[in-house]
């Protein structure tokens, strides 16, 4: 099974609860972006019309390898389209509010899923399963691109006071600013870890460049490795933070499953492997299927009677493997790294989901999943699904 070998592959488009309305100090355009990340699109536009990114409202991140449309503003922004190989700016009309996330519903998905031989019947078999019984709402790859390489949390580490390994995860393994930019970096970090002034001259970011001459000139030790830590972008921190967070709360989910001794298969991902389950027996169902679990956070409280499964000792057993005594352990007082809360359904259900046939080794799926699911969970749950039917 291969997605995204081509930009047609994968097509998403944004639905939002914004329009023109012929007044107000925001253009509203509609964006296209075509294998560029969101944020480099963002930056590419800010820098062509000279402004700031603060001036940039936008709903969501949209994969890089697609072709992705999606809503943003810019106050006082050109009434004018814009073009250039990597991206289409589309001008709608004037609004009188920003786009943010708040006025996000969810995205439409074209995907193309090659090398999958299918049976019309078997296939048509787990969409129907899917549209009954949903999916396990997991944080899918694209969350842990921070990760990719070492397959460890900054964050974790930051809890357990390891500051120093720490930065080099975040540095030498991983980076802020797009991966290939910052390769001479990592590179150089990963070879002369600990002379930083060798260093200094590969950091792209003002930031960075004022962490690593910190570095230069203190030398090694426990207190100047924390302090080096808040030197650190605080919006950067806060997605590292987020990351570990969304990685606790997979594992929190597959415990409950595997607990509720619903038949499951397995898989792949970046950190491990996801449980599916196919269907759920009917006195199991009104447990799950309306199931939100927070994300795990030191202010987290439960509340006993919102549902009959035992929530709070799965919170305390996923902590308690990753060396925690509890939830209440995950600080790490540096500015920036916090970990707010969020309660996240535990199961999802694709909206209009159906499937055609392309070629003999080809099909096309199409479908509405409301913000923050992960299309590529979609794509997962029916190919394994139909594999181990």
């Amino acid at each position: 099974m291969k997605i995204k070998e081509s930009l047609e592959d994968f097509i998403v488009s944004e639905v939002a609860e914004i329009f023109p309305e012929g007044k107000g100090e925001f253009s509203l355009y509609l964006l296209k972006k075509y294998n560029i990340s969101t944020w480099d699109a963002l930056g590419k536009i800010a820098k062509f019309i000279r402004i700031s990114m603060n001036s940039i409202g936008f709903g969501g991140l949209k994969d890089k390898k697609a072709i992705a449309q999606q809503f943003i503003t810019i106050k006082n922004g050109p009434k004018k389209d814009i073009k250039t190989k990597e991206f289409e700016l589309i001008y709608l009309g004037q609004t009188t509010k920003p786009m943010s996330k708040d006025l996000l519903l969810g995205n439409r998905f074209e995907i193309r899923v090659k090398n999958f031989r299918v049976e019309p019947k078997r296939l048509d078999k787990e969409i129907e399963l899917v549209k009954k019984y949903g999916l396990a709402n997991y944080f899918d790859d694209q969350r842990f691109g921070s990760v990719k390489t070492s397959k460890e949390f900054a964050a974790k580490e930051i809890i357990k006071g390891n500051y120093e390994k720490a930065l080099y995860l975040m540095f030498a393994e991983a980076s802020p600013v797009e991966i290939e930019k910052n390769r001479k970096l990592r590179d150089c970090l990963k070879k002369h870890w600990g002379d930083f002034k060798k260093c200094l001259e590969f950091a792209k970011l003002s930031w960075e460049k004022n962490l690593f001459q910190f570095l230069a000139e203190h030398k090694p030790s426990k207190r100047t490795f924390k302090r080096a830590l808040n030197l650190v972008d605080q919006e950067y921190l806060f997605f590292l933070g987020n990351a570990y967070q969304s990685f606790l709360w997979n594992e929190i989910l597959k415990e409950i499953l595997q607990k509720l001794g619903l038949n499951h298969f397995k898989a792949p991902y970046l950190l491990g492997d996801l449980f599916f389950y196919r269907e759920v027996p009917e006195n199991k169902w009104e447990s799950i299927k309306t199931l939100k679990l927070p994300l795990p956070s030191p202010k987290l409280r439960f509340d006993k009677n919102s549902s009959s499964i035992d929530i709070p000792k799965f919170y305390e057993k996923v902590c308690q493997k990753e060396g925690l005594e509890n939830v209440s352990q995950l600080r790490s007082f540096i500015k920036g790294l916090v970990f707010k809360t969020y309660p996240r359904p535990a199961v999802i259900f694709p909206e209009n989901l159906v499937w055609e046939k392309l070629t003999d080794d080809e099909v096309k799926l199409i479908f509405f999943l409301e913000k923050g699911s992960y299309a590529t969970l979609v794509v997962k749950r029916l190919f394994y699904g139909y594999t181990h039917s």
